[in-house]
């Protein structure tokens, strides 16, 4: 048996092909019944999920250009999670060049607000560790630890300026980055002071019951300057080493045979 050749399936002009896709396009978009569902988007079969037809509203782009697209983005999502390094380079790189549509933008902009989060959490590390020290130094009897807590007091101080003033907007943040940190700080205290011998449950209930839930120290008194001053005049300031919250002076006084100011109240720092 011969088989006939078809007719009617010769290839078009890219320019008719075109020209139909347009018309098509345009036709559907005037009915909508014609692609299936009167209301709601249709999903083409075959294509990758995201790729929808939008009844009643005229197509945006090919459905190749929406396939590529998709598959473009999901290559960038499996990048940063496999990639990080990878990921980085390229999505800099599409900035350089102003290629909007290279970019990843969901997970650009969480990095860029992870980049914030990172030096709160840098600052607040530092000061839990302070405010842990100064703890144990104003409850603890052991005058050797106290020299030693002092030394890392004063370096950690020391960090804690140094990324204030990399970030000066984050000072607006200080009160609740102290109180998060302090929460932080008391543990490390309390579990450092019951110790770990006989009776360490008796003793955590103990120091639970002694140390304050919130924090009794001025902001100034723990980190050892004035974050509300100009920034001009910051820039020449750093840590002083003889501030210390009133308790804390008076410990290393004894302890240590120091001389450190004790006020009879805290400073309250300038916010004009």
């Amino acid at each position: 048996m011969r088989l006939e050749p078809l007719t009617g399936f010769a290839r078009q002009p890219r320019r008719i092909v075109r020209e139909r896709k347009a018309a098509s396009h345009k036709d559907s978009a005037k009915n909508p019944k014609r692609l299936g569902r009167a209301n709601g988007p249709i999903v083409a079969p075959g294509l990758p999920p995201g790729i929808t037809y939008n009844a009643g509203m005229p197509p945006v782009g090919s459905v190749r250009e929406q396939a590529a697209e998709a598959l473009g983005e999901a290559r960038l999502r499996g990048l940063y999670d496999e990639d990080f390094w990878t990921w980085a380079r390229q999505q800099a790189e599409a900035l350089r060049r102003r290629d909007l549509a290279a970019v990843d933008w969901e997970n650009l902009i969480e990095e860029v607000d992870d980049l914030g989060r990172s030096q709160e959490r840098a600052w607040t590390s530092y000061c839990k560790n302070v405010l842990s020290h100064l703890l144990k130094i104003e409850h603890s009897e052991s005058r050797e630890a106290c020299t030693h807590w002092r030394s890392e007091i004063w370096t950690w101080r020391d960090e804690m300026h140094d990324e204030h003033m990399e970030n000066p907007g984050m000072k607006a943040k200080f009160p609740e980055m102290l109180a998060k940190a302090w929460r932080k700080g008391r543990r490390i205290a309390v579990n450092k002071l019951a110790g770990s011998g006989r009776l360490v449950r008796r003793q955590l209930r103990i120091w639970e019951a002694r140390i304050p839930e919130e924090c009794p120290y001025n902001l100034i008194d723990v980190i050892a300057y004035d974050p509300y001053q100009k920034r001009a005049r910051l820039r020449n300031v750093l840590p002083e080493r003889d501030v210390w919250p009133p308790d804390v002076a008076r410990a290393l006084n004894q302890d240590l045979g120091e001389d450190y100011p004790v006020r009879n109240r805290s400073r309250e720092p300038d916010r004009g």
